[in-house]
């Protein structure tokens, strides 16, 4: 929520965001604070799509019902976390290799939700094959999207994307079709989209969070140089304010900051070694230091 918030007054180029995904739960009453991360008054600004992740068509239906109170119009199904812990429990990608049971929810929440419903798949959890079987599935339901991930989840985020299987896939099917997978900077988005000329939709992840210039540099042709690193200190001095604001220790506050980095540092040319000293610091004051010590001299 606050780094969302930051990065949308420092950076441009996004159309749409996906929030982090939301659980679904059996209970009477929804918890408040699942929802705090999808509070209108939370958002940046930008249409905010929430995501939910779950096995169950009835508390999926009275999430979506919950979301839809707070305004929302398209909720997002997850169906491509790759965790193990999340899969053996048969939510996100741990679904795909049940097309009647991923049928069985869909005819319920398509039917009785007060929203569109849009899904995240990846191949399979270890068989390619897998999507493919689903997808006659997914074929059947006015579905607004299906943003697809040519990876297995087994494969986590290694190796390559498969783009023979997301071809495979694309052509089979009949809703609006979004890309996923790799998109960490403009040589390999050029490729897809002169690959796959007809794709209107890509879903930024990692590669966003490492180079935030991903989106402008995606809609201007042109990889940024130009004030990058001063952009990226304001950047970073907004989210560390925000959190400051609201955990008021240094151990909190810490722990989100070099969360902040993990991606990020993978842009700057010293960020390896700026990386291995944050994780050191323990006091914000040593790790303001730091980070501007290296950003000097990024």
């Amino acid at each position: 929520m606050h780094y969302r918030r930051a990065f949308v007054r420092h950076f441009q180029g996004l159309d749409v965001e996906m929030a982090p995904f939301i659980p679904t739960v059996n209970a009477e009453r929804i918890n408040p604070k699942l929802l705090k991360d999808v509070l209108p008054e939370n958002n940046s600004g930008l249409p905010l799509i929430p995501q939910v992740i779950g096995n169950q068509a009835a508390d999926f239906v009275q999430m979506n019902i919950a979301l839809h109170e707070l305004g929302y119009n398209e909720v997002n199904w997850n169906l491509g976390c790759p965790h193990k812990p999340i899969r053996k429990k048969r939510r996100g990608s741990g679904l795909l290799p049940y097309p009647d049971t991923v049928d069985t929810i869909l005819d319920q929440v398509c039917d009785r939700s007060p929203v569109t419903i849009s899904v995240k798949v990846r191949l399979g959890v270890a068989d390619k094959s897998e999507l493919m079987k689903l997808i006659p599935v997914l074929n059947r339901y006015p579905l607004s999207e299906v943003i697809v991930h040519p990876r297995t989840a087994e494969q986590m985020y290694d190796g390559t994307v498969d783009l023979d299987a997301f071809e495979e896939a694309f052509q089979a099917l009949e809703q609006t079709v979004c890309y996923n997978g790799d998109i960490n900077n403009l040589a390999f988005y050029q490729r897809i989209t002169k690959r796959f000329p007809t794709i209107g939709r890509f879903m930024l992840g990692r590669g966003l969070l490492a180079n935030p210039f991903l989106c402008e540099e995606i809609k201007s042709g042109t990889v940024i140089r130009a004030n990058a690193i001063p952009r990226i200190a304001a950047f970073h001095d907004d989210v560390l304010s925000s959190y400051a604001a609201v955990l008021h220790d240094d151990h909190p506050v810490l722990g989100k900051m070099k969360e902040f980095w993990t991606y990020q540092t993978r842009y700057l040319s010293n960020g390896r070694k700026m990386f291995k000293k944050l994780k050191k610091a323990q006091r914000l004051g040593n790790y303001k230091d730091i980070v501007s010590e290296f950003l000097a001299d990024a």
